[in-house]
């Protein structure tokens, strides 16, 4: 497709373009007979699917798959364990070397390969075996977080150029002959064919691997260009952001890039970023919040937001788009309590489990979500990332809403942070959180800071306020400001920059912490 920014009739191709990608997505299910009838559908359909694999030879998987409606997903609860990546490490292991009919039908498409810290088990890297169900399901959600977006913004998004700030779309090729790397470059020659010519930063510039050679790159080519979408993780958009300015001599993205119409983030929790990126984007651009994994595509932001509005709308799962999904109350080790999407509770904490084409099976992804209605839920966080030196079960989604309040509270503005555990020493009762957090602008009193973290903290969650009290076994968080470039340099010493690798927000040892420390140049404050 030509490039539409010299279109004559831009305007009207993009109205159309609008039209058809809303009119291709399934209207979400909302009400409980809808998720019920949907779900059993989708949960069928897979088991089906599978019939001929080694993975429905060993297990009940055939005769459930003869099930319908609210038997087979009581069935399946019932009969089927939940699984972990060590359970099906082997089998993965397996298709990796070119065998089929293992998880699912037929050999691997491709592998994904995704960073494995944050998994219940720590296992280190893992590759997440891909199929054409699986890849047309992430592409379906994908398209559909476009679809919502185009409901609020209008098809001004599709005026322009439409940059995808992933990681390196390179793939190699294995000892079988698979593609392995990261899933934007495996999903990437699946664009469709009506957004390959607004789609940017090209598919030479996106082979890119070296991440500050990138950035720049990206600058270089799309600095004067008309960029109406951006989608990436928050801090590594605030990076090209810069880049972006420094190469046009202006203070804000919003200076190079007026017709800006919308961001899409995800990966992250966008609350400590949001006081930069107000400042960055051009004021009416609108921010939609996706959830994607390397194993499914779960969720889409309910609607299109402004950042002015302080916190994203809930998520609202995928639930006619290929997968089938349970939420495990965070407390219960016992999988026949999961419960499907009816039956969220507001408030409640939940792991998630997946059932997807790609052969996983109530696969626990070691992602925390809030419930919030039937059907749409808040990312709390991820299971490793909660921090509990004494029990006090502070999630990330609290640790994240705390450093916004406290950021807001002290006018201060944060490119990047990390909490870890002060374990207590021997013979000494005494834990406390340290705080490690690298400023775009610095609070006047970092004291004053951590006070307020102190403060929000005790008065949302229940337990940190229980132990804090007395200081007698929680002691007051302690804030270490790092020089710029710590985090990036973290990160770089392990070759993880760009694309979805991050530094955790939070970890329950010191591992990050220890990494910082190596890469600060300034003492603690």
């Amino acid at each position: 497709m030509a490039n539409l920014d010299n279109h004559p009739f831009r305007s009207a191709v993009s109205r159309l373009l609008s039209r058809g990608i809303r009119s291709s997505v399934p209207a979400p299910c909302r009400a409980q007979e809808d998720i019920l009838a949907s779900q059993s559908r989708q949960l069928r359909r897979i088991l089906r699917s599978l019939v001929g694999t080694e993975s429905a030879n060993t297990s009940p998987l055939r005769e459930l798959s003869r099930l319908a409606g609210e038997d087979l997903l009581e069935a399946f609860r019932r009969q089927v364990p939940l699984r972990q990546y060590g359970d099906v490490a082997s089998a993965i292991d397996r298709m990796r070397r070119g065998e089929r009919d293992v998880l699912f039908r037929g050999k691997a498409t491709a592998l994904a390969q995704t960073s494995g810290t944050t998994s219940a088990e720590g296992s280190g890297e893992r590759w997440i075996p891909q199929n054409k169900p699986l890849l047309d399901h992430h592409a379906k959600g994908g398209m559909t977080s476009l679809a919502r977006l185009l409901e609020s913004s209008g098809p001004g998004v599709l005026d322009g150029r439409l940059l995808m700030l992933g990681g390196s779309t390179a793939l190699t090729r294995n000892e079988a002959g698979i593609p392995v790397g990261d899933l934007s470059g495996i999903t990437v020659d699946r664009i469709p064919w009506f957004l390959e010519g607004l789609y940017e930063p090209g598919r030479d510039l996106a082979l890119e691997s070296i991440w500050s050679r990138k950035v720049e790159r990206i600058a270089q080519r799309l600095c004067d260009q008309h960029v109406t979408l951006v989608s990436g993780i928050p801090s590594w958009c605030l990076v090209l952001f810069e880049a972006i300015c420094q190469r046009r001599g202006v203070h804000r993205l919003g200076e190079a890039w007026p017709g800006l119409r919308a961001m899409i983030h995800g990966g992250v929790s966008i609350d400590p970023y949001l006081p930069l990126l107000a400042e960055h984007l051009p004021r009416e651009c609108l921010l939609m919040e996706v959830y994607p994994a390397s194993e499914a595509f779960l969720a889409v932001g309910t609607r299109a937001w402004s950042p002015r509005e302080g916190h994203a709308p809930d998520l609202e799962l995928l639930l006619d788009h290929g997968t089938y999904l349970e939420f495990l109350p965070e407390s219960e080790s016992d999988p026949t309590q999961a419960v499907d999407a009816r039956k969220l509770e507001k408030g409640g904490l939940y792991k998630v489990l997946v059932t997807t084409p790609g052969g996983l099976i109530r696969y626990e992804i070691g992602d925390l979500v809030e419930g919030r209605d039937p059907g749409r839920i808040r990312f709390a966080g991820r299971v490793r990332t909660r921090l509990s030196v004494f029990g006090e079960h502070v999630e990330g989604t609290h640790l994240s809403e705390a450093l916004a309040s406290a950021s807001q509270a002290t006018n201060s503005v944060v490119r990047e942070w990390h909490v870890a555990p002060i374990l207590p020493a021997p013979g000494s009762p005494w834990g406390a959180h340290e705080w490690w957090i690298e400023f775009e602008r610095p609070p006047a009193d970092t004291a004053a800071l951590a006070r307020c973290l102190d403060d929000h903290l005790r008065r949302t969650v229940l337990d940190y306020d229980a132990h804090r009290e007395g200081d007698t076994q929680l002691l007051p968080p302690r804030v270490r400001v790092v020089s710029a470039g710590t985090f990036l340099r973290t990160l770089a010493s392990r070759g993880k920059l760009g694309g979805q690798h991050k530094v955790p927000t939070a970890w329950p040892d010191r591992t990050w912490a220890d990494s910082l420390t190596l890469h600060d140049r300034i003492s603690a404050t």
